[in-house]
C-alpha cells in the first residue's frame, strides 16, 4: 500500500500543464489581398513603420514569394537600414509567406482610356 502511494505521489509531482494553444492566423478576404490590402495585426505594424518608409504597400502586396525568398529580401532590407530584431524579421518573414506566395495569384489590372490630350 505504502508503494502504491508513493508511486501516486511520484507521477503525481511530474505533471505538467498543456502547453497554450497556438492560436490560428486570421482568415484574411483573398480579394482583399489581391486589391493590395494588408491584413491586420502586429505585422501590419511593422510594415507601417518600416517597410512603407522607402515603399508603397503595393511594393509588397505584389510580390509572389517563397518564404526564403522573403526571408533572404527582408534580410536585406535590414542591411539597407530596416530597424527590425530577428524575432521581427522573423515573424514578418512569416506574415508576408502567408499572405504572399506563389498561391496567390498575380493581381490583374483593367485597361483604362487615357484622359484627353494624354497622346499625341
Amino acid at each position: 500500500m505504502r508503494a502504491l502511494l508513493i508511486l501516486l505521489v511520484a507521477c503525481g509531482s511530474k505533471r505538467e500543464e498543456p502547453p497554450p494553444p497556438v492560436p490560428e492566423p486570421p482568415v484574411v478576404d483573398r480579394e482583399a489581398l489581391l486589391a493590395g490590402k494588408v491584413p491586420e495585426g502586429p505585422e501590419a505594424d511593422l510594415v507601417n513603420a518600416q517597410c512603407r518608409i522607402c515603399h508603397s504597400v503595393e511594393y509588397l502586396t505584389q510580390q509572389r514569394l517563397p518564404e526564403p525568398a522573403w526571408r533572404k529580401t527582408i534580410d536585406k532590407m535590414r542591411k539597407f537600414g530596416a530597424n527590425l530584431s530577428d524575432a521581427e524579421a522573423a515573424s514578418l518573414t512569416s506574415f508576408a509567406a502567408r499572405y504572399w506566395n506563389a498561391e496567390l495569384p498575380d493581381p490583374t489590372y483593367a485597361p483604362t482610356t487615357l484622359p484627353a490630350g494624354a497622346t499625341p
